[in-house]
């Protein structure tokens, strides 16, 4: 069903998207020879040390691709396999939110209504409490002191009206997406952990449970596990042991379709506390289960149950059909993206393709996000059947791009007028996000801007970085097919943007 009439500005956004090329010029490959990188000889010594990194013989077993290139003058300072595809992992974030935030603006907020059925009697709703959404993902302690926050400024606003009771049941209307909660592509082992969090219209708290676990000071006392969200909406069954020696080894499962959370292995005695956070199912049912949780400890009684309307056997409705009792509006999505962009939320990520297709259709569904996306993409001069874009955020292994794709993008992204909201939700080295812990004590430090990307066998660093005499530079790095550690990754792609980040060419 259609959830909010799709903004008539969509379409002048797109459409601008479709034709504007923000100036990307398009690059020559020369081959670069190793003394005189593209024939200037200023570079010779930094693209045989990159060279160098890139032909570490540990990878020979796997496959590097590199592209470096000048923002300033267009000259390209380093290539390697730079027209293959690979798979990016997160790097196909890139991707996803640099077309929401060309398609959606940087000003997009997302809107849930809380309505009722049924007439107000009273201090009485005689009928449902039903809540509509499009997808706000920030019901969480990264924008909120409780997920709950919300959900107890309704409960407040009802009581102001003289509302105490709710006769009927509290509904959770999804419909604006379609029915898919996780991508087909996702490898089942993984859905219990919060990455592959399931996505839908109604979330909270990211679709995850915090989990801190507390060992006990000896080995005859017992774990604690406290959850961030309680609710009875999911079950803990705890069957950890304390050790005395050794290192905690925690195992959680959820089995797929149940909200039974186990936690199995052992702790050690006086360790520190530490956290956990598994998925929860149906997203719809736990963001009104706890809804209905706040209402009731806030003094609202609900005669009725959580439900998801989906169980309702021909709910088909639209939210202005039934009067409306409050209205939240999500941060913009500036601040929306930096959250995605730094921490790698893949829930975000999925959000955003299908929020691009809800408001242009009116329906969210991975097809039309994808649509909006290849028409941003467009915009950029690439072309459709030059990439495979399978989820929005790269756990799909289906997913294919190029180094030469990703710096295009970036360097579209440079002359966009959403550019200033675009490099700030990008993590930082050595400061924050995923890189906080990275490139410390070296000139990329502060300096490099860059988006990681991590699964089995892949990674790739993407991004922006300024050399020691200020020439702007843009790159993107992906390997596939390795096997060694993450730190070995690191290694070589930080040691190159550090190379980079030094480099001057006024020094002997």
């Amino acid at each position: 069903m259609r959830f909010l009439a799709p903004l008539a500005l969509a379409a002048a956004l797109l459409g601008g998207c479709a034709t504007n090329s923000y100036n990307v010029t398009e690059v020559t490959r020369l081959a670069p020879p190793i003394d005189g990188a593209f024939g200037d000889e200023d570079l010779g010594p930094l693209v045989s040390q990159i060279h160098a990194r890139f032909e570490d013989p540990a990878f020979a077993h796997a496959h590097w691709g590199a592209l470096i290139q000048s923002l300033d003058t267009g000259r390209v300072w380093y290539a390697r396999n730079e027209n293959r595809l690979f798979m990016p992992a997160s790097n196909n974030k890139i991707l996803t939110a640099s077309a929401a935030l060309q398609a959606l603006g940087p000003d997009f907020r997302f809107e849930t209504a809380l309505c009722h059925t049924g007439r107000i009697e009273g201090s009485t709703i005689a009928g449902n409490l039903v809540v509509f959404g499009n997808g706000d993902p920030t019901l969480y302690e990264r924008f909120f002191d409780d997920s709950r926050d919300v959900f107890r400024e309704w409960a407040g606003e009802l009581r102001e009206r003289g509302i105490t009771r709710i006769a009927g049941d509290v509904i959770g209307d999804d419909n604006a997406w379609d029915d898919d909660i996780v991508d087909d592509d996702w490898a089942l082992s993984n859905l219990s952990n919060w990455p592959a969090a399931e996505y839908c219209p109604l979330q909270i708290n990211e679709n995850y449970v915090d989990f801190r676990i507390i060992p006990p000071e000896t080995v005859s006392g017992e774990v604690v596990i406290e959850a961030n969200l309680p609710s009875h909406y999911y079950t803990v069954v705890n069957n950890l042991t304390v050790t005395e020696h050794g290192r905690s080894r925690v195992n959680i499962s959820r089995a797929v379709g149940s909200n039974v959370i186990v936690f199995d292995g052992s702790v050690v005695a006086g360790a520190s506390p530490f956290e956990r956070s598994p998925t929860i199912t149906n997203p719809t049912l736990f963001y009104v289960t706890v809804l209905q949780e706040v209402l009731e400890e806030e003094g609202i009684a609900i005669g009725g149950d959580p439900v998801d309307c989906d169980d309702i056997e021909g709910w088909d409705h639209e939210p202005w059909h039934f009067p409306r009792l409050a209205t939240h509006l999500s941060p913009p999505l500036s601040e929306i993206l930096t959250g995605l962009m730094k921490r790698s939320q893949n829930m975000y990520s999925e959000t955003m393709v299908r929020t691009m297709g809800w408001q242009r259709d009116g329906l969210g569904t991975f097809e039309g996000g994808r649509e909006v996306l290849q028409g941003v993409l467009e915009g950029f001069g690439i072309a459709p059947q030059s990439y495979q874009y399978s989820d929005g955020s790269g756990l799909s292994r289906y997913n294919l791009i190029s180094p030469r794709l990703v710096v295009e993008i970036l360097r579209g992204m440079r002359q966009s007028p959403h550019w200033g909201v675009w490099y700030d939700a990008l993590p930082i080295a050595g400061v924050d996000g995923t890189l906080r812990s990275r490139m410390r004590g070296t000139a990329a430090e502060g300096n490099v801007r860059a988006k990681t990307g991590t699964i089995s066998n892949v990674r790739g660093l993407s991004g922006y970085v300024t050399t020691a005499d200020g020439e702007n530079l843009v790159f993107s790095f992906l390997v596939n097919g390795h096997m060694l550690s993450t730190a070995a990754t690191n290694s070589i792609t930080d040691d190159v943007c550090a190379a980079l980040a030094s480099f001057d060419r006024g020094q002997d």
